[in-house]
């Protein structure tokens, strides 16, 4: 594996792994069509949520998740109109990895939802402390663990 080019494709500036993200491998849209399968199939469903969830917006919302795309990954869509503050301070200052820059962490990257709740920053302080190497090495055996469980 040539973990350079892994590491410039596949680990987003800010340290979420593609190969393990449940959009890029398109865990959210299966599980959002087996949802929708369900709801169609048993009309129970609709009795249960009877005043409580507006069943056709579930299923409208559903739908828009079974058939999105699966992301490229973040790298890829990097541009004149980033919408992600990280992205674009990695891009403008030439990193791939926050965990590059001087100022790392900083309280952009801190303060993201996003990266709280994936753990991101955790991530590119095992990279730092344990190298890339090892790191990706570490993900691909859960990423392979995960998959076989399934």
């Amino acid at each position: 594996m040539n973990y350079e080019q892994e590491k410039k494709d596949h680990i987003s500036f800010c340290g979420s792994y593609c190969h393990i993200c449940d959009w890029h491998t398109g865990k959210i849209r299966r599980i959002a069509q087996t949802a929708l399968d369900m709801i169609q199939e048993f009309n129970g469903f609709k009795r249960l949520f009877e005043g409580k969830v507006d069943a056709d917006n579930l299923q409208k919302g559903l739908r828009i998740l079974a058939t999105s795309s699966i992301c490229s990954g973040c790298k890829s869509e990097t541009g004149a109109n980033e919408r992600c503050a990280i992205r674009r301070c990695c891009s403008e200052k030439g990193f791939d990895l926050c965990n590059e820059c001087p100022d790392f962490p900083c309280e952009t990257l801190k303060n993201n939802p996003g990266v709280i709740r994936w753990h991101c920053l955790e991530h590119l302080n095992e990279i730092k402390e344990r190298g890339l190497k090892n790191w990706i090495d570490q993900q691909w055996t859960e990423y392979i663990k995960a998959t076989q469980e399934t």
